[in-house]
């Protein structure tokens, strides 16, 4: 039995694999010609979803779990990281550029402040200002996405 989910697990993380590397040569062919679907843009988001919410799911099993601040701020990044990225496009498939570029931006430093609290083996001072930080681009993204939405 733990063999067969070994490979089933493996064969996720493949999926996941394939479905990055595809989803990453999409978003740069719509940059270079500055055109998208939503169907591709909600593949990215959908995506982008999965990894930050499995991120999130790992640091709250780990020692930074044990932060009040950073596990409160952990519960709502999910729904925050939620959307967006088919909202940078207009009604006829072409990209808002500059939005897109500022949506990405924020998910990555998203992304690195989780990295550098799940590497944490203890936590620390510097997790609760990573929080912080955390709130700032919660806050910036959901400002940038209601902006689109309007």
């Amino acid at each position: 039995m733990h063999k067969n989910n070994s490979k089933r697990r493996h064969k996720r993380v493949e999926n996941r694999l394939g479905e990055t590397v595809r989803i990453a040569s999409i978003v740069q062919k719509g940059m270079s010609t500055g055109r998208s679907s939503y169907v591709e843009m909600h593949a990215l988001e959908r995506l982008t979803h999965h990894n930050i919410k499995a991120r999130v799911g790992a640091i709250r099993s780990g020692p930074a779990a044990k932060d009040r601040v950073i596990s409160e701020i952990l519960s709502r990044l999910p729904a925050a990281v939620h959307g967006g990225y088919a909202d940078v496009l207009t009604p006829n498939g072409v990209i808002r550029e500059s939005e897109l570029d500022r949506l990405l931006s924020i998910d990555s430093e998203i992304t690195t402040c989780l990295g550098v609290i799940e590497s944490r083996v203890q936590p620390s001072a510097k997790n609760l200002e990573l929080g912080e930080t955390l709130k700032i681009l919660m806050e910036e993204r959901k400002k940038l996405v209601g902006s689109l939405r309007a």
